[in-house]
Formats: structure tokens, sequence, C-alpha cells
């Protein structure tokens, strides 16, 4: 009996990590990707009046902590918009105009972009508001559902830190 029970401890514990582990899919798209595990939390949706929607998580494994001693919270933008009429080349550069940044490099197939194409950067930028350097993981891309702005980021000296699990996620995009 105590065996039966293991096993189906067991068994429960595979079957959350194996949900943990599972694709989720990016709403008004044709896309899904994988988050690590537990180490991120869905935060919420945003519902903007151009009629997109943000989906917001937070990486929640460990606390990371800035060169000036501040917390910094790495985080996960999805950012969806079903009526959108242009392409990805003009959301990435409307997007650049909001916020400029700095081009580290610039891609157009690899990690985080679905084997039907898009554009993705690696950049880094200089918040105003808290005079703080930002570096990211950002790809866009599209289906006949909708176009997609996936963003990755965190503070410029914890990006070290948390490359490998934002490429592994951006990996699993499908």
């Amino acid at each position: 009996m105590k065996k039966m029970a293991k096993a189906v401890v067991l068994a429960v514990m595979i079957l959350g990590e194996l949900a943990a582990m599972a694709q989720i899919s990016i709403p008004g798209t044709g896309f899904s990707f994988r988050l690590n595990g537990d180490d991120w939390s869905f935060v919420r949706n945003y519902k903007l009046k151009d009629g997109a929607d943000i989906y917001l998580y937070c990486y929640t494994r460990e606390v990371l902590i800035d060169a000036e001693g501040d917390t910094a919270l790495p985080f996960l933008r999805i950012y969806v918009n079903t009526a959108y009429e242009g392409d990805v080349y003009e959301l990435a550069y409307e997007r650049f105009e909001q916020q400029p940044f700095q081009s580290i490099d610039e891609y157009t197939s690899g990690p985080g972009l679905p084997k039907s194409g898009g554009l993705g950067y690696v950049g880094a930028y200089t918040n105003p508001n808290d005079e703080k350097d930002y570096e990211f993981l950002m790809t866009y891309f599209q289906d006949k559902k909708g176009i997609v702005e996936f963003r990755l980021e965190t503070s410029l000296d914890t990006f070290d830190d948390m490359e490998f699990e934002f490429r592994d996620i951006l990996s699993s995009i499908k």
C-alpha cells in the first residue's frame, strides 16, 4: 500500500511539472510558448483602447538585485493586436518611435521567431524615470489572426543572469 501511495505522489509531482512546462496559447493568435516551470507568474492582462491586449508575466524564482542594490523584476510582456493592419516591420518601427532603443542585434530567423518568420531584436535603453539601463530580447511575428510583440526584459546588470532563461522561453514559441 505504501508503494502505491508513493507512486501516486510521484505521478502527481510529474504531472504537475509537465503542466508547468506545457505550451501556453497566446490569445487571439495561433501561437503558443512555454514558461520554465513555476519560475514565472502571470501578473495581469491589460486591454488597450486600440483593441490590443497585453499579457504580463513576472519572474519569481529568485529575487535579483542590481548593481545599485535595487530589486530587478525581469518580465515578459506579450502585446497582441488582432486589428493591426500593418506588418511586423511597421509595428516594430511604431514601437521604436514610442520608446527609442539601441539595437545591439537584429535578426529575421532564429530563437523567438516561428518558422513563418518575423523580426527580433536584442536591445538596450536608459529609462529616463529611474536613469537605469535595461536590456531586452524582443520579437515580432504574425499570423492570419493577429500580430504579436513578445518582449523579455530586465536591468542591464542582471541581463546576463536571465539571458539563458529568456532565450529558452523564446525558443519555445510555436
